[in-house]
């Protein structure tokens, strides 16, 4: 394709990418709730005469069709987050408490830009698949129920990718091999014995052995962990007790590991069930622990992120790639797709604020649509164009 005629094409739906993210900002909807999204989706797929199927209850899967076999795939995750917008935006969200506080409202739009411009296509050597998924920010996850129901089936690439506001307009990231963490989440339970505030001695004080835990699970990452590999221990939530004047019978915590490397995770594991084991023998209390792997590592295939990397160079040029990002101890389900073919997740600069993804203020440079809808609709044709087989691999 040309680029210049690229370009032209990118000029012509501007002013409706920029529509469509708006709507989807101002009518936002939680994980596993997004109807309403969903509708709009396939009314706008179904404008440009884009073939389109539901699945995972609230997501969808569009296809282009092309002459050939190779299928190369978009992903765009479509629910919001339970926060109150204070942005003062003109389109602010109406639903109170629900707020597109991450730029999944851009995502949809700059895909369904993607779509609109292969759609005008005539003769497509290959085939483009628009995953259009839900429930990327809650628990369980959407995308392993949209591989179930066939969002990969006969796909050659996935291309993800995420507005980011760690970069300018115009920039992007493309990191080789991890890109993103995985992400496990625990939950502990300390029991102790209750008892007046007055008389701790005849109590079991589970909150005095918690406080010991917090202080005590800090070591696993400075002092059992190799430091050349990244770890996270958080805890994110501690409750238990009900008035100033009285022991609780039990607290409860929860937290997360976060990790590039299953052997991490496994340390991690190992060394809380080995405090907790301390804590029962030091305070007489009683622990349960809960461990679940929640997310794997967002992983870039090596020879994809070599490709994409090149293919924004090319149509952007040397200052459009941003060569010094790391990878993110943050999680993102895309991971599930990547454990599956070979995979690349791109970051698309959308100006960097005071105000950072999940906060009540978020926001975009709205420029940063056509970038992305110019450098995603660039790299899936000139992947759909390359004849190279490629295996997943990690």
């Amino acid at each position: 394709m040309e680029e210049a005629k690229l370009k032209k094409l990118v000029a012509q739906i501007k002013n409706d990418v920029i529509s469509w993210r708006r709507h989807f900002h101002k009518f936002p909807e939680l994980s596993n709730q997004e109807f309403k999204t969903s509708e709009r989706i396939q009314a706008i797929l179904e404008s440009f005469g884009i073939n389109h199927k539901k699945a995972a209850g609230t997501g969808v899967i569009a296809e282009i069709k092309g002459k050939n076999k190779t299928i190369v795939g978009l992903r765009a995750d479509i629910d919001a987050l339970p926060v109150k917008e204070e942005t003062g935006l003109e389109f602010a969200s109406v639903h109170p408490g629900v707020m597109h506080a991450c730029g999944h409202d851009a995502h949809i739009a700059i895909a369904l830009g993607v779509a609109a411009i292969f759609s005008k296509i005539k003769n497509l050597p290959f085939s483009i698949r628009f995953i259009f998924q839900p429930a990327e920010e809650s628990v369980p996850c959407g995308a392993p129920r949209m591989i179930k129901e066939g969002a990969l089936d006969g796909l050659k690439y996935l291309i993800g990718f995420h507005v980011w506001a760690g970069l300018e307009v115009g920039e992007f990231s493309v990191i080789r091999g991890p890109v993103m963490a995985s992400a496990d989440r625990f939950k502990i339970i300390i029991k102790g014995k209750g008892g007046h505030g007055s008389s701790p001695h005849t109590a079991i004080d589970p909150i005095v052995a918690g406080c010991y835990f917090v202080t005590q699970i800090q070591t696993i990452v400075s002092r059992k962990n190799d430091p050349r590999e990244p770890l996270v221990v958080s805890l994110g939530k501690i409750s238990g007790g009900d008035a100033f004047n009285v022991i609780p019978e039990q607290i409860e915590m929860l937290g997360t590991v976060r990790t590039f490397n299953a052997k991490q995770n496994r340390l991690a594991q190992k060394w809380i069930r080995k405090l907790l084991k301390g804590l029962q023998d030091s305070f007489g209390v009683k622990t349960h622990l809960e461990y679940e792997g929640f997310v794997p590592v967002t992983y870039n295939h090596p020879y994809l992120a070599e490709k994409v990397s090149g293919i924004i160079l090319d149509t952007l040029g040397r200052r459009a790639l941003r060569k010094d990002e790391k990878p993110s101890m943050g999680s993102e389900d895309f991971s599930f797709y990547s454990q599956v073919i070979p995979s690349c997740y791109i970051n698309v600069g959308c100006g960097k604020t005071e105000f950072f993804h999940h906060s009540s203020r978020f926001t975009i440079d709205e420029r940063c649509l056509d970038y992305g809808v110019l450098a995603l609709t660039n790299i899936l044709w000139k992947l759909g164009s390359d004849g190279k087989e490629v295996r997943w691999q990690t």
